[in-house]
């Protein structure tokens, strides 16, 4: 067995211990690599919906500025690579596999009867420690994967700054049925004496963040929504304190949010002795792409996707076409994870919708697109079933209204856009 071949056989057996909350495997493991994480400057991004977006911008932001910044998401949405990037460009296999099966080693030579099983965003987190480190990386921008406290992530003992999306309700069986729990335990990314950044938030939020900024004696700030200026839309422009005429790259209204907290951050990090120019923020804010998040893949026919997958996400959604699609008629691509409060989420945006079709994403996790017909029926609305992506694509072309979205899941989005791809190259001369 090959050295690579060995790797994916223990990546295979992480795979099947799932998701388990908590530090002390990843500690131990760290540990025993000399504590990679605790040599990095790290920004940690958490909250429920607007992490990855945030990320995105302070990365571009901040290489704009001269920095050589690393950057830590999850879930990958269209390559693996993706969730590992050097100002933008994607670890390769190799570098990735090196890691791994250094990683393997530490774990089949411990001593005695001690155990070292890490799960895989475990080893993952750990590859990415390694990896920036490595590469020189300063700052790390490292995105919450779930939670907070006890998500893997947060063996960081210090961080530049904690930095908090918009919190709302997801995964509540692991993090609790009530936004004020939801946020508590996303705050335990607050570190000691530390900085946190928040989006303006709900209430209880609120309150559950700057309590627990006070038990640790640390200093939050929050972003004024009544400091936002809108200036324009289509593309939108805003002003925010310092920061002047800034152009938002990317569609989707929710994104004016994501794009404020990023301001808010980095006016902090500029306190905190970061060079970042206005230059940088104006070109870095205007050139920042983030895949599946209200991303047009297509413009003949027009397609957009969207990563809403959750209840807050498809409030945002459902702002989006109320403002910004505008008399637009739209065939919706729908696939959901059965987890998922997917009933709410369909009646926030199904009055949108023109035509729907069905899709099961290639998920565990799915909810079966025959059950799914039979909601969205109850509901009251029609909706045609599929059976495949290409054949969702087809279908959705041939309902020839003004756009298609398609959304409910991240994880089936990666091979909707390939659909789309196959079915524009075989109709190209259509």
């Amino acid at each position: 067995m090959s050295q690579w071949e060995k790797a994916k056989a223990f990546l295979k057996k992480a795979e099947g211990f799932g998701s388990v909350l908590g530090l002390t495997t990843i500690q131990g493991l760290l540990e025993r690599l000399g504590n990679p994480q605790d040599k990095l400057k790290i920004i940690h991004v958490a909250g429920t919906n607007g992490k990855g977006s945030t990320c995105a911008y302070l990365q571009k932001v901040l290489s704009k500025a001269g920095y050589r910044v690393g950057m830590y998401t999850s879930p990958a949405v269209f390559s693996f690579q993706e969730r590992f990037s050097v100002n933008g460009e994607y670890i390769s296999m190799e570098e990735y596999y090196v890691y791994v099966t250094e990683i393997q080693e530490v774990c089949e030579n411990v001593a005695g009867d001690e155990e070292l099983f890490p799960t895989i965003f475990e080893i993952e987190t750990v590859v990415a420690f390694l990896y920036f480190l490595d590469k020189g990386c300063d700052p790390v921008i490292m995105e919450v994967g779930m939670g907070g406290a006890t998500d893997a992530t947060n063996v960081i003992s210090g961080s530049l700054c904690s930095v908090f999306a918009s919190i709302g309700r997801d995964h509540m069986q692991f993090l609790g049925d009530s936004l004020a729990n939801i946020a508590k335990v996303k705050a335990g990314i607050i570190k000691t004496d530390g900085t946190a950044i928040s989006i303006w938030q709900e209430s209880s939020v609120a309150g559950a963040l700057a309590s627990e900024a006070k038990e640790k004696g640390a200093t939050i700030h929050f972003a004024r929504k009544e400091a936002v200026l809108l200036e324009g839309e289509h593309p939108f422009v805003i002003s925010y304190k310092e920061f002047s005429h800034i152009e938002i790259g990317m569609e989707g209204r929710y994104q004016i949010d994501n794009c404020v907290l990023a301001l808010e951050t980095l006016l902090y990090l500029k306190h905190a002795g970061y060079h970042i120019s206005k230059e940088a923020v104006r070109e870095g804010i205007k050139k920042t792409k983030w895949p599946g998040r209200m991303e047009k893949i297509s413009l003949v026919p027009t397609i957009y996707i969207d990563g809403a997958h959750n209840v807050p996400a498809a409030k945002r959604l459902k702002e989006t076409l109320e403002n910004d699609f505008t008399n637009k008629t739209i065939t919706f691509i729908i696939g959901v994870l059965a987890d998922k409060e997917h009933k709410e989420m369909l009646s926030l945006v199904l009055p949108f919708a023109t035509d729907v079709i069905a899709v099961t994403p290639d998920n565990a996790r799915a909810m079966p697109e025959r059950e799914l017909v039979d909601e969205i029926r109850s509901l009251g609305y029609p909706v045609y079933e599929s059976r495949s992506f290409y054949d969702a694509v087809d279908n959705a072309v041939k309902r020839d209204n003004d756009m298609i979205l398609a959304f409910g899941s991240l994880s089936y989005l990666g091979d909707l856009k390939e659909s789309v791809l196959q079915w524009k190259k075989e109709h190209e001369n259509v």
